[in-house]
C-alpha cells in the first residue's frame, strides 16, 4: 500500500516506502558481499576460456564443454548485472552501485573478449563437420537453435583477432547510452510549475506524464515548456551522446559486412528489411484515422487549436479512474484468469513476493520495466506507481513481459530462453487488451466506456503510432549520417517537427517545446529497437481478437509461443498462433481497429 510520503508534493526516500512494496534483492545475493564473491568466481570462469582454444574441433566433448563452461560465466555475470543494476536504479545518486555495474559491465567485456574465439573457430570447420560434432553432444536439444544461427551469420563472424577486439570495445561501446542515462536520471532537476490549485511542485518524468493529463490546458502548456526547457539548456550535450551512439551503429555495420545499420539491427532475429519498410510505408500510407483523432480531440476538448500537449489528455476527465496498487492487482489477477490456472498462480504469487518496486523515490529509475533477463532468479519489475488508471495498464503490461521471461526461463535451457524484443511486446501489450476487455464487460453507463475507448486510442497512439514515427526519425538519422552527414541538434529538431505535423495531421498546430522530445527518447541508445513496440502491438491485436472470437486452442497455442523463449526466431514463434507480420495485414487490421473506436467515440460524443 502507499505511504502517507506518496500522497504529498514530496518525492519520498526509499525509508519512506513500505518494504512490502520494494524490491527483495536479496533474492539475487544475499548481501554486497555475496556480489564480491560470486564476481571473483566470474573471473575464474573467464580464465577457463583459454583451455578450449584451439580445440574445438577435437571432439563433441571439448566443444560441449567449452560451450556449457561458457553458459555458467555468462549466467554468473547475469546475476551479478542484474544486482548491480537494480540496486543502482533504486537510487542512481548513490556512487558504489554505479560502481559495482561498471566493475561487472568491465568484467562481461573481458569475458566477450576471452571467449571470442569459439565463433571463428567453429566458422573454420565445413558445415557438415559442425553439425556433426553438434549431433554428439550429451544433449542435443541445448545448443541446436546456436548452432543453426552460427550457421547462418557466418558472412558476418570476423577472424578470431577481430572478434576479440570488438568484445574488448564492449565498454566503450555503452558510453553514450550510459552517458544519457546518468544526464537524464541522475543529474537533470526539472523546474516547478503551479499545478490545478495554484500549488508550487517540482516536476519530474512522472510528474509530467501525469500533468500532461490535466484537464487545465493551461497546467498542460506550462508543464510541456518547463519540462522541456531543461533539455533545451542540455540540447548540445545530448545531441552529442546521440550522435555519438549512431556513429558507433554506423562502424559496427560496417566492420561486420552489413549493408547498413538496419541490415546490422535486423539480422540477429532474422527479421526481413522489409518488414521494417512495411510497417513505415503502410501506416504513412493510412495516417488519415490518426488525423481523425486529433480532430475529434479538438472538437470534444472545445479548442479553436490543438497542440501536441493536447493529445494525451484524457478527454472524459469526469470519469478519470483512481486506482490504488492493491485494486491494480485484483483487477489485473481477474483480466488474465482465461491464461489458465498455473499463470494465475504465479502471477498471484509474484505480487505478493516483492517481485515488484512499486513507487517513485528520490534518485529512482524513471518509468516502468521488467527485468528478467536472468534464469537463476525471478523477474523483477520497476514501476512509479501513481494510482491511477494508466500506472495499472503499466503494470498489466510490465508483468506480462514478467511472465513472458518466468516461463519462458522455466520452460527452455539457458541458451534458448532469452526472446527477441520482436516478440516480447506481444506479452505485455496482450495482457493490456485483457485488461481493457475485462473493464468494458463492467462498464454501466457511457460515460465509463468513452472514457475506456479513449485510453484504448491513446494506447494504441502512444504504442503503435507514435513508435512507428520514432522509428521513422531513427532510420533518418542513421540514414543521413551513413549517406556521410552529421547529426545537430538543428537537424534532429527540424526532422522532428516535420514527423509531428505529418502524423498528427493538418489540424495539429506545433509549439516550440515539443520538436526537442529526441532528446529525451532513451530508447534510440539501443538502435532499431522502437518498432518492434508496433509490431508486437499489431500481433497482439492479431491474437487478442482470435481469443475473442473463441478460436479454439489458440490459449494453449499463446501459451506455448511464451513458453518457447528464444529458441526459434520471432517472426516463426507468432506464426504458432497463426500471425504472420512478413504480411501487411497485422499492421493494417490494427490501423482499421483504431479507425473503427474513433468512430464509435465520434458517434457516442
Amino acid at each position: 500500500m502507499a505511504t502517507e510520503a506518496t500522497q504529498t508534493n514530496t518525492i519520498p526516500q526509499r525509508g519512506d516506502i513500505a518494504p512490502q512494496d520494494t524490491w527483495d534483492l536479496t533474492d539475487i545475493y544475499k548481501d554486497d558481499g555475496a556480489w564480491e564473491a560470486d564476481l571473483a568466481k566470474a573471473k575464474k570462469l573467464i580464465e577457463e576460456a583459454e583451455s578450449f582454444r584451439g580445440r574445438l574441433a577435437e571432439s563433441a566433448e571439448t566443444l560441449w564443454q567449452c560451450l556449457e563452461s561458457r553458459s555458467t560465466m555468462q549466467r554468473v555475470l547475469s546475476s551479478l548485472y542484474q544486482y548491480a543494476y537494480l540496486n543502482k536504479d533504486l537510487d542512481n545518486r548513490v556512487s558504489k552501485y554505479q560502481e559495482m555495474t561498471e566493475r561487472v559491465a568491465m568484467t562481461g567485456s573481458q569475458a566477450g573478449a576471452a571467449y571470442s574465439f569459439v565463433e571463428p573457430e567453429l566458422l573454420a570447420l565445413d558445415e557438415a563437420e559442425l553439425r556433426k560434432l553438434a549431433a554428439g553432444f550429451p544433449k542435443t536439444d541445448v545448443y541446436d537453435f546456436y548452432i543453426e544461427e552460427l550457421i547462418r551469420s557466418k558472412a558476418h563472424i570476423r577472424s578470431g583477432e577481430v572478434e576479440e577486439v570488438l568484445a574488448m570495445m564492449g565498454m566503450i561501446s555503452r558510453g553514450p547510452d550510459n552517458i544519457f542515462a546518468m544526464l537524464d536520471d541522475a543529474d537533470l532537476t526539472y523546474p516547478s510549475i503551479l499545478d490545478e490549485t495554484g500549488n508550487e511542485v517540482q516536476l519530474t518524468k512522472q510528474r509530467y506524464a501525469r500533468f500532461l493529463d490535466s484537464k487545465d490546458r493551461r497546467v498542460r502548456r506550462d508543464t510541456n515548456e518547463a519540462f522541456y526547457s531543461t533539455y533545451r539548456a542540455h540540447l548540445n550535450t545530448i545531441s552529442a551522446t546521440l550522435s555519438a551512439s549512431v556513429n558507433q551503429d554506423v562502424f559496427y555495420a560496417k566492420v561486420r559486412n552489413y549493408d547498413n545499420c538496419l541490415h546490422s539491427a535486423l539480422d540477429g532475429d532474422n527479421i526481413p528489411l522489409s518488414v521494417y519498410h512495411q510497417l513505415l510505408d503502410s501506416t504513412e500510407k493510412n495516417l488519415s484515422a490518426l488525423h481523425s483523432y486529433t480532430k475529434l480531440r479538438k472538437k470534444i476538448l472545445k479548442l479553436d487549436t490543438i497542440a501536441p500537449y493536447d493529445m494525451l489528455c484524457p478527454l472524459f476527465p469526469d470519469f478519470d479512474l483512481e486506482v490504488k496498487y492493491d485494486e491494480a492487482i485484483s483487477h489485473l489477477l481477474e483480466a488474465v484468469t482465461p491464461l489458465g490456472k498455473t499463470y494465475n498462480e504465479v502471477l498471484t504469487g509474484a505480487m505478493k513476493s516483492r517481485w515488484v518496486d512499486v513507487y517513485e523515490t528520490q534518485g529512482k529509475g524513471g518509468g516502468a520495466y521488467s527485468y528478467g533477463d536472468n534464469v537463476d532468479t525471478h523477474p523483477f519489475v520497476l514501476m512509479n506507481y501513481n494510482d491511477t488508471a494508466e500506472s495499472m495498464f503499466t503494470l498489466a503490461h510490465e508483468m506480462g513481459h514478467a511472465m513472458h521471461s518466468y516461463l519462458a526461463n522455466t520452460t527452455q535451457p539457458y541458451p534458448k530462453a532469452r526472446y527477441s524484443i520482436f516478440v516480447a511486446e506481444v506479452a505485455s501489450t496482450l495482457n493490456e487488451g485483457l485488461l481493457l476487455q475485462y473493464l468494458l464487460k463492467r462498464v454501466k453507463e457511457t460515460g465509463e466506456r468513452l472514457y475506456l475507448l479513449d485510453r484504448q486510442l491513446n494506447g494504441t497512439m502512444g504504442t503503435f503510432f507514435h513508435q512507428i514515427m520514432y522509428a521513422r526519425f531513427e532510420l533518418a538519422i542513421h540514414e543521413h549520417v551513413e549517406n556521410g552527414g552529421a547529426l545537430s541538434p538543428d537537424f534532429m529538431t527540424k526532422l522532428w517537427h516535420d514527423l509531428t505535423l505529418q502524423y498528427y495531421g493538418p489540424q495539429i498546430e506545433m509549439d516550440d517545446d515539443t520538436p526537442l522530445k529526441w532528446a529525451r527518447i532513451p530508447h534510440f541508445y539501443r538502435s532499431f529497437y522502437v518498432y518492434q513496440y508496433a509490431t508486437s502491438f499489431a500481433a497482439s491485436q492479431a491474437i487478442l481478437k482470435k481469443f475473442l472470437d473463441g478460436e479454439p486452442g489458440i490459449i494453449e497455442k499463446y501459451l506455448d509461443m511464451l513458453k518457447a523463449g528464444g529458441s526459434d526466431y520471432p517472426i516463426e514463434l507468432l506464426k504458432i498462433c497463426g500471425v504472420d507480420m512478413t504480411t501487411p495485414e497485422p499492421v493494417l487490421a490494427t490501423i482499421e481497429m483504431f479507425d473503427s473506436l474513433v468512430k464509435e467515440m465520434d458517434s457516442l460524443t
